[in-house]
This record gives C-alpha cells, structure tokens and sequence, in this order.
C-alpha cells in the first residue's frame, strides 16, 4: 500500500514523512524543490500480531506500508504533469493543509484558512481528472464513429456521466460505479476517485478551534488535526514530561498522529489483515475487505491460490483463548472455508492446497 503526501508549499509535509516513519528529512521554512521525493517503508502496527509472535515465540512479520513524500506545489500546479504521475502511484492521497500561523511564512493566499485550501484542493483534482476524461471523450468518440463498437458506446456513456458528475463539483469517489465500471476506470489512477485524507496541521493555539473541521471516514474522505510542530517536540520527551507539557497547553487528550494514522488510513481504504502463524514465521498480510479467502492465498503466493483446496480459519482472540489448534478444533472454533468465503480482519488462516 502507497500512501502519497502532498500539498501547498510550507504545510508541513516533512513533519508528518518525519513523524510517520521515524525519519529525519531536513525541515526548512524557505528552501524548497518541486523534484524532492521522499520514499520509506515502514511497519503496520499490530498488538494483535505482538501476541500471537509472543506465543509462537517468533518476531512479528509486520503488514507494510509505504510512503511517498512529494515536492512543493503552488495553487494550480498540480495539473502539472510531474505532479499527476506522482499522485496516480498512490493508493490514497494525504493532503497537509496549513492550519498553523507563522510571521516568517506568509500563506500564498493571504490567510490562513484550511477550510478554503481543502475546498481549493478538491477542485483542484476534480479538474485534473475532468480533462483526463474530456480527452478520453474525444477519443473515444472518433473510435466509436469508425467502428460502431457497443462496448465503446458503453464507455462513452460512461465518460460523459463521469463528466456531468465532476462539473457539478462532485469527486469521483461519490460516484456509485458498477463492478463492470470500476473495472474499465481502473486503469485511470482517477485522483478524485482515491481515498483522500486532508490533514490540518495546526498550531497548539488554534488547535482546538480547526477540530470542528474534523469528520470520520465516510465515503472514502476523512478529514483529521494534529499539531506537527509541536507533536515532534513532545515525542522527543519521556512519557511523564510529555503528559505535564500537553497539560500546561490544555491538550491532555491530544492523540499522536503517529499512533493513530495508520489506522485511519486501513479504516478509509477499506483494508483488513490476516494472519498466518507457526513456531517459523507470524506474519500480517493486507487484503481489502470482503476479499474472498482464493484472493487472500494468491497475496502469499500464486501456487497455494492456484492449488487451493480449503482455508482452516480462527480469529486470533479465539485461537489464544483457546490455548492452541488442537484446543480451538475440539471447542469448534476452528472451521473449514471455500475459495469464496470473505477473510475477516484479525482471522488466521491456513490454506490447504495441491502442490
């Protein structure tokens, strides 16, 4: 999974890289590149995977998660084509939005309001992928004049609704598509379409006022506040000289983006772990959810999918409760799936197949 950061310039996109995967990129409030691109690869969380490697007495496999993050762009720029080719290889979108005052850097638009540069950012995608479509429109058209194909017709159906969709402002991702459509937009990297987190980075002043922009993910959007600045700060200190310092600032109850984000990110991409274990590897694997258990073989290896035969399938908690495989076959907690059982988060499993 690829997760792109990006925004205006100065927002704060380093911090999270920094915060995100224990990194140290140089921070600048004035130096800048648009061709800078940070990569890391760092580890999913799991307590659920710690347990299950402390009785199989083996070091956790963690699921991993890769990073991207991207150069300084200004209002308008993302139509540039660097930037398009940058944001088309995420799996979601990570849009830092300024959120914090600072005299040294005037904001390009003034100022400082999240609220305007995540409705500019919108618009701003929405576009780049109208003009994807209006140029697969005129293909599409001349290909359909000389050849008279239905299936073209059908796509140019598509593409026009797709059009009327985007011009009343609307992200792709609200767009109800059919298993057979998402089948033909795939390949597009749509960017309005992809999970989109806008995150403030705010300032411990104003902090508390920008929560009110806040939402859960729904619909494949979430918008989240943390305090860069002073969230890297804090994590520098040990625990009891960082509980008395958010104290001092009223921010007992901040959550660490750094704790938190990953999860966020699962939840709004609809992904789920499973777990294969043994006393020679314990390893988390990422499917989306509702994966069908033929699907969650093939991401171990294409000849257990293509062998497959039956899935053993526990949930973790009921596998340790249950002190082990023999114990949790005798309780009955230890079934027998097909190809085409959805694989829940948080289940073992181990897949029998023709070697």
């Amino acid at each position: 999974m690829i997760l792109t950061i990006f925004g205006y310039p100065k927002t704060g996109k380093t911090i999270l890289f920094n915060l995100l995967t224990r990194q140290r990129e140089i921070v600048s409030k004035f130096s800048s590149s648009h061709n800078e691109l940070h990569k890391a690869v760092v580890d999913v969380p799991d307590s659920r995977l710690e347990s299950l490697a402390a009785y199989f007495e083996t070091p956790p496999v963690f699921a991993k998660i890769e990073y991207l993050d991207t150069g300084s762009m200004g209002y308008g720029e993302i139509k540039n084509s660097t930037f398009v080719d940058i944001l088309r290889r995420g799996d979601g979108l990570v849009h830092i939005v300024r959120g914090f005052t600072d005299a040294e850097i005037p904001h390009p638009a003034g100022k400082v309001d999240p609220a305007r540069d995540i409705a500019q950012m919108e618009s701003e995608l929405i576009t780049v992928d109208f003009i994807s479509l209006d140029k697969r429109r005129e293909k599409l058209t001349a290909e359909m004049r000389r050849t008279g194909s239905r299936e073209l017709k059908e796509e140019l159906d598509l593409t026009l609704r797709l059009q009327a969709h985007l011009e009343a402002g609307h992200p792709l991702r609200e767009f109800n598509l059919t298993e057979i459509e998402e089948s033909r937009l795939r390949g597009f990297a749509f960017l309005s379409q992809k999970p989109l987190i806008h995150l403030i980075n705010a300032d411990e002043d104003n902090y508390r006022s920008f929560q009110k922009l806040a939402c859960p993910p729904e619909r494949r959007r979430t918008v989240q506040v943390f305090c860069g600045r002073l969230e890297t700060e804090l994590l520098e200190l040990d625990a009891e000289e960082r509980a008395l310092f958010q104290s001092e600032y009223g921010l007992a109850d901040y959550h660490y983006i750094r704790d938190t984000f990953i999860q966020t990110s699962y939840e709004l991409m609809n992904l789920a772990s499973f777990f294969t274990v043994g006393h020679d590897e314990t390893r988390a694997w990422t499917i989306c959810r509702g994966d069908s258990a033929w699907v969650a073989a093939g991401k171990i290896h294409s000849d257990i999918q293509q062998g497959f035969i039956r899935a053993e399938v526990i949930p973790w908690n009921d596998f340790l409760s249950a002190g082990g495989f023999p114990q949790a076959k005798e309780a009955g907690k230890l079934r027998l799936e097909g190809k085409d059982y959805p694989v829940q988060d948080g289940e073992i499993v181990h897949f029998r197949f023709n070697k």
